[in-house]
């Protein structure tokens, strides 16, 4: 039964950008994404819009179903801005190199902003996704320093790097859980603040818990033993380290 609510019904089918590929050669799909560069040029505006780590040319030009105002309402939307696009995928004469998707790009026929980003944003992208060291890439341009990226973390974590790092995290993860769900284990979650230092007194995370001080756990170890008495078989546990000499790792034990 459907809820009574306040809220747009919109029938339009969204296409992931990473889905877009020859196969869909002139048919007119929606795309949702954010403006990772424009460049604006007399009747004509490019635009990269991206979708997570997927990347994809965007072309709007006048025409008979374009004005020229519309034109130039897409070059001032700012980067980062989320928008919708309605446009025919057309294959390209060469290679995009600067895109994920190289062999296609999109004719635009509308565009909708979502949801707007300020005009100037404390971190932009293309300086997150340089290396620290600018002798690496050998441009000499601005590069954001770990202060600049852990204030401005929503931002940082946008560049395919670290969308890279958190994919392969969770896909290890899975591949752990999987393995060990096959092998007949259970998975259990370990208390990770508790009353009293654990591991022999050995130096810990000390916080203050409702008045009082408790301690970071560094080891399901004891929980595993408790979980095993309670004829719970094979166990396992996926989670975070919080040990003093190496202050945050992920670790399996089972």
């Amino acid at each position: 039964m459907p809820l009574i609510q306040s809220k747009e019904k919109i029938d339009r089918e969204l296409v992931s950008v990473r889905d877009i590929n020859e196969k869909l050669a002139k048919q007119t799909i929606w795309v949702r994404g954010r403006i990772h560069t424009s460049r604006g040029k007399g009747k004509q505006c490019f635009l990269v819009i991206r979708h997570q780590s997927a990347t994809i040319q965007a072309v709007i030009c006048v025409n008979e179903n374009v004005s020229k105002p519309m034109v130039k309402f897409v070059t001032t939307i700012s980067k980062e801005s989320v928008v919708d696009i309605e446009g025919e995928v057309s294959l390209t004469p060469s290679p995009i190199e600067s895109c994920t998707q190289k062999d296609v790009e999109l004719q635009v026929k509308k565009v909708f902003v979502v949801s707007s980003a300020e005009p100037r944003l404390p971190l932009l992208i293309e300086d997150a996704m340089r290396p620290d060291d600018p002798a690496n890439d050998g441009i000499q341009a601005p590069h954001a320093n770990q202060e600049t990226r852990l204030d401005n973390r929503v931002i940082d974590l946008r560049t395919p790097a670290n969308q890279a790092i958190y994919r392969v995290e969770a896909g290890v993860c899975k591949l752990f859980r999987d393995t060990l769900d096959a092998k007949g284990f259970v998975e259990i979650h370990t208390p990770k603040i508790i009353s009293a230092a654990s591991e022999g007194g050995a130096n810990v995370f000390q916080v203050s818990y409702f008045k009082s001080n408790a301690y970071l756990a560094q080891s399901p170890q004891f929980y595993k033993q408790m979980a095993i008495a309670a004829d719970f078989g094979k166990v396992y546990t996926i989670g975070a380290g919080l040990h003093f000499c190496l202050t945050s790792f992920r670790f399996v034990y089972f």
